[in-house]
């Protein structure tokens, strides 16, 4: 349970110092790349996903997924999987 704030992987970061520093829609397949050194003065990385629109919930959902590289953050859309929107959180 989250009193207040958001939990990302089972925890909360009620008490964090995480900044939006990225954000964006996903609603057909590919990749989206951001490179980590346009942001220089951060050093942690989290990506957060929003399934977006009506949602069927007899379907299983399919779901973005994010990989945080040494030098890129790569953010994945699969062919089948619903629109999404993303953020992409540091501190």
């Amino acid at each position: 349970v989250v009193a207040y704030g958001i939990q990302i992987d089972g925890v909360n970061l009620t008490y964090s110092a995480l900044s939006v520093i990225a954000k964006g829609s996903l609603s057909s397949a590919g990749t989206t790349t951001l490179t980590k050194s346009n942001y220089s003065d951060v050093t942690e990385f989290k990506v957060v996903f929003i399934a977006t629109g009506i949602r069927d919930t007899s379907d299983e959902e399919r779901r973005p997924s994010a990989t945080v590289g040494s030098s890129t953050i790569t953010i994945t859309q699969p062919s089948n999987a619903t629109p999404h929107q993303y953020m992409v959180l540091g501190r």
